[in-house]
């Protein structure tokens, strides 16, 4: 479990399986996903099987104060222990959005990657239609890098999936500018 001012976060555990489901199926969230694709029981079992069993693609669950106070999740995907990159994904749960937990989150993630896992760069990839994550993860610290053009189908037409990085220089700056 690692802390960070009011918030932490520790491995998922089978307890928190049903809630994330019902969080990825509210409709508000799953139509901002990559995938908008309702998961059942099963499917989510499979999915936890395999997130427990990889440290190269995993997902943690973000809480306050308290360990079983679950208010989102974040994902490592792909860590390349090579070229020291990963990608980022994250999501605060619906009842906690709109109060500072998303930046702090990122930022308490930015220094685990960099700090204790030897990061270099973190990107992330967030569809175009999605403004309000798209601007919290720029607020964070990430910068837009490109995007992949019309990748993602959403409302009867296709989007682009905007990429953003941040490298291990970029954090350095922004841990002194915020004194992480």
């Amino acid at each position: 479990m690692i802390t960070f001012k009011d918030i932490g976060f520790r491995s998922v555990e089978r307890s928190d399986v049903d809630l994330i489901r019902d969080e990825h199926n509210r409709e508000p969230i799953l139509l901002m996903l990559r995938d908008p694709s309702i998961v059942n029981e099963t499917m989510q079992n499979k999915w936890f099987e395999s997130i427990t069993a990889s440290k190269n693609n995993t997902v943690f669950i973000i809480f306050h104060k308290d360990p079983a106070k679950a208010i989102g999740v974040w994902k490592l995907q792909g860590l390349d222990d090579v070229n020291r990159c990963t990608e980022l994904g994250m999501d605060i749960f619906s009842g906690f959005r709109g109060k500072g937990f998303g930046l702090k989150s990122f930022h308490m993630i930015f220094k685990y990657l960099f700090e204790s896992l030897n990061i270099h760069t973190v990107y992330a990839k967030v569809g175009e239609y999605n403004e309000v994550s798209l601007a919290a993860a720029q607020k964070a610290g990430f910068r837009i890098n490109g995007k992949i053009r019309e990748s993602l189908f959403r409302k009867g037409r296709y989007w682009d999936n905007i990429v953003l990085d941040i490298t291990l220089d970029d954090y350095k700056i922004l841990a002194k500018k915020h004194k992480l």
